[in-house]
């Protein structure tokens, strides 16, 4: 059909030619196309629709005829063609787009005018095709939303992919085709709101075979070519949506050059979350490191503050985020003006008048701002006639004011305003301000500028001057600290610099270039040092703990070297430990032999460490200059599980709860939880208020008693297989442990706990070690037992579940000690009768005969 219409169009240039230049004609328009087209459609409702997939090239091409030769413009519905293209094919024939994404579809037209009568107009609709990989999200039942999916009676596994044309669902349980109907177990529907974007596949009470892969499979029928896609999902009984922590404080202020280190971990979700980190305003620096959930920041600036947030995601329920404000101290654009204006003609200052002096600096964080006045160099009080004053925050913030009263002849000179931070670490912002007559200081860059450089290398500063009236006049000095170094007089440059060859101790310190005239004087300053960098501190140390002793641990520390070249060789580190919460460093050096390359990892080990005690450990490079910029980090000890047990203690804080795990043949699990991250949905009246330290943040296990949990239901938690320490053959008895525990029963319908003891080769036997039911009171109670295993073992905590939903248990601190308890609890008043009093007399009466035999006859 194009082929014949372009037939058309040329008959009628050769025939206009031929009738000669007197034939005027108003325009005609035709579009026609060219390229790959997966469907055309001519004149439906007017229009012709031209389907294309998305990365092909449209090519359209726009067939005129009229005398003169009319004049061709593209344009698009909702705005001109060239707000999208190049507009060098918006006025040609030919409209071509290579690449077509799916925000370039629409309709297009093709105008022609020559000045006869109206413009011809035709359009042609495009229609991009494309299909999104699809997504498969999990989402519990809204009306009984918990923390983990194996409590509930109802899942949502929901597919959504983006598509043009509209997308059809498939729904796979393994091998198995799921259609609406083939199982009651399952529904298959499309939210209205979602007009065909969205599949949702509902399991209903969830059963055992409900625990599969499920893929959801995505297709267009093969439209232009497209291919179906598929995604995958494993639901499992441990399958939960994401928690995470922040091992830092909100807000953190730090100063400009440090390097700052935000910890994000994970501390629960199935499959396991991926973590990303955010900003809130922009992209994230593009200096930052990450590694895993660890983002530092080396150097920081002002341009890198902001709220970052580690958001941990893995498709099920929603994404879990955490944020911290980074402030970084900063004082900047200083400037004054004069209450009245010198430099306004009807308005000098005058003998006998007030004048008022302002002075507002940008510092941040703005609470540390603090200001001084001087008066050619001298301090200033306030008083009387000089009543020194600082703005209301809201009105004028980072402003102070000096207003002199009836001014006097001895008050002119120049004053001079100080701005600073209390928080130290940035450089004072000094204004000066000459009062006498329409006079305006020197202003000069850099206000302040560090440099860090080695002895022996040479180092030049430079002051320049950016505004200053008078200009005659305009002299300049450098000093080092108070000594005077330089002076001289401007000519035509608009800088002056000072050079040092070669850096000695006595060359470091603060220079100062004071660039002066009649109205006061602008300075410069440079902070000149050779102070090492600080040292970064590396947190994927494989392993890092280890246990050489008993009640000891040593920790494998290792740390890179920010900018090693930047000063001196780095002789040694000056290494300072304590315990977390003390007062007092304890400090020792760490020689360091030849020079330190860029990213070398430096390993130092760690001993006598307390346990379970944590550390703050800094850490300072030391040059023949002196010492550099410290670093401080906190080292933790978790507790491994021993291979022949000696001790073993378990507060349920890392992520796989010290290997204990859920038993396959309860009713229902225990959960890992605390009082900062349980559901605000959380029954009343029943539960522990924090863990066993009375942390908020600490955690614990327990088992959750609201509905669907039924009376008599039990959850059982497996300790790991715990080896017993070889046995002394001449000793006479077995190896004794004292095991305990700390548990939390509160609630009117509080039911039972049991934990049993089960001995290696004897899985189906276990022996009740301990029992206890009721209300105990809002209060953690700490059990003790003497456990003489002659064989590997386990320990198993059973929790009952009660009458009602009051009635949740929890248990924190599991801890096991060779040798007998200090004290042995006496049974409770509401234990389980006689068993426990049973089980230690079978387990003493191998002990008893073996002491028989070993003992000597009287």
């Amino acid at each position: 059909m194009d082929l014949v219409y372009g037939l058309v169009w040329l008959l009628t240039v050769l025939l206009e030619g031929i009738s000669g230049q007197g034939v005027y004609a108003p325009p005609t328009v035709r579009i026609v196309h060219s390229g790959l087209a997966c469907n055309i459609e001519e004149e439906r409702y007017s229009e012709r629709v031209y389907t294309i997939r998305e990365g092909e090239t449209l090519e359209l091409t726009c067939l005129v005829t009229g005398h003169p030769r009319p004049q061709i413009r593209w344009t698009k519905t909702a705005g001109s063609a060239s707000d999208r293209f190049q507009d060098s094919s918006v006025f040609n024939e030919t409209l071509r787009i290579t690449k077509i994404q799916r925000h370039q579809g629409g309709r297009y037209y093709c105008k022609a005018e020559n000045g006869l009568g109206s413009p011809a107009i035709k359009s042609i609709r495009v229609d991009v095709y494309y299909l999104d990989d699809p997504v498969v999200t999990v989402h519990q039942s809204i009306g009984e939303a918990k923390e983990q999916f194996y409590y509930e009676r109802t899942v949502f596994l929901r597919c959504v992919a983006n598509s043009n044309p509209p997308v059809r669902y498939s729904w796979r349980r393994g091998q198995e085709v799921l259609l609406q109907g083939s199982d009651k177990g399952v529904e298959i529907y499309e939210p209205f709101f979602t007009q065909g974007e969205t599949k949702i596949l509902k399991l209903k009470n969830l059963r055992p075979q409900d625990y599969a892969n499920y893929s959801c499979i995505a297709s267009v029928r093969n439209v232009c070519n497209i291919p179906d896609k598929m995604v995958s999902f494993r639901l499992s009984n441990k399958t939960a949506s994401p928690s995470i922590k922040l091992l830092v404080d909100d807000p953190i202020v730090v100063n400009p050059g440090e390097a700052i280190t935000l910890v994000c971990v994970t501390t629960g979700g199935e499959p396991t979350p991926s973590l990303t980190w955010v900003r809130s305003f922009g992209t994230l620096p593009e200096k930052i490191v990450l590694k895993g959930g660890t983002l530092t920041i080396p150097a920081i600036t002002s341009d890198d503050a902001g709220t970052y947030s580690c958001i941990a995601n893995n498709n099920v329920g929603n994404p879990a985020k955490k944020s911290t404000n980074i402030i970084v101290r900063a004082l900047k654009k200083g400037r004054f003006w004069i209450t009245p204006d010198p430099y306004h003609k009807d308005d000098n200052i005058q003998i006998g008048r007030e004048v008022k002096i302002s002075c507002q600096v940008e510092a941040v964080p703005s609470e540390e701002l603090t200001f001084s006045w001087f008066k050619n160099g001298r301090p200033l009080r306030s008083s009387e006639r000089m009543v020194i004053t600082q703005t209301d925050p809201d009105v004028s913030p980072g402003t102070t004011n000096l207003d002199i009263i009836d001014l006097k002849f001895t008050d002119f000179g120049t004053y001079t305003c100080v701005a600073s931070l209390k928080g130290g670490g940035i450089s004072d912002i000094s204004i000066d301000v000459n009062i006498s007559s329409s006079t305006d200081p020197p202003a000069v860059e850099p206000a302040f500028l560090e440099i860090r450089q080695g002895q022996d290398r040479s180092v030049t500063m430079s002051c320049r001057v950016l505004r200053a009236y008078p200009i005659r006049v305009l002299t300049y000095e450098w000093r080092l600290g108070n000594k005077l170094l330089r002076t001289g007089q401007f000519d035509s440059q608009e800088y002056t610099e000072y050079p040092v060859k070669s850096l000695s101790n006595e060359n470091y310190g603060v220079y100062n270039c004071s660039i002066i005239n009649e109205a006061g004087a602008g300075r410069c300053s440079f902070l000149v040092t050779g102070k090492a960098y600080a040292p970064e501190f590396y947190y994927d140390t494989y392993n890092p703990v280890w246990q050489n002793r008993h009640r000891v641990y040593s920790y494998s520390l290792q740390w890179t070297q920010m900018n090693p070249d930047a000063v001196d060789r780095i002789v040694a580190y000056r290494l300072g430990i304590r315990q977390a919460g003390q007062q007092r460093w304890w400090e020792q050096e760490i020689k360091i032999n030849g020079n330190i390359q860029k990213g070398e990892l430096i390993t130092y080990n760690l001993t006598e460490l307390i346990k379970p005690e944590a550390y703050e450990v800094r850490l300072t490079p030391l040059t023949k200059f002196g010492e550099g910029d410290s670093t401080i980090r906190v080292i933790k000890y978790t507790a491994p599980v021993n291979p022949h047990l000696r001790e073993f203690h378990c507060g349920f804080e890392d992520g796989n709860i010290c290997l204990f795990t859920q038993d396959d043949t309860d009713n229902f699990d225990w959960t890992k939880q605390s009082t900062a991250t349980r559901n605000t949905k959380y029954t009343p009246n029943t539960g522990p208020n924090a863990d066993r330290s009375g942390s908020k943040e600490g955690f614990y296990m327990y088992i959750e008693t609201s509905r669907p949990r039924l009376e008599g239901e039990k959850a059982r938690l497996l300790s790991p297989v715990f080896s017993i320490a070889p046995k002394n053959p001449y000793g006479p008895t077995n190896t004794a442990y004292c095991f305990s525990f700390f548990y939390h029963m509160y609630g009117q319908h509080i039911g039972v706990l049991n934990v049993y003891l089960r001995l290696k080769g004897q899985t189906t036997i276990e022996n009740p070690l301990w029992s206890s039911s009721g209300n105990k009171g809002q209060r953690w109670n700490e059990a003790h037992v003497n456990i003489y295993p002659i064989t590997s073992f386990q320990l198993i905590f059973e929790g009952v579940r009660g009458p009602g939903i009051e009635g949740d248990i929890a248990i924190d601190d599991v801890s096991i000690a060779e040798g007998e308890c200090a004290k042995q609890d006496p049974p409770t008043k509401n234990s389980v009768d006689g068993a426990v009093g049973i089980l230690v007399h079978i387990w003493l009466f191998p002990v008893i005969i073996l002491i028989s035999i070993l003992s000597p006859r009287r």
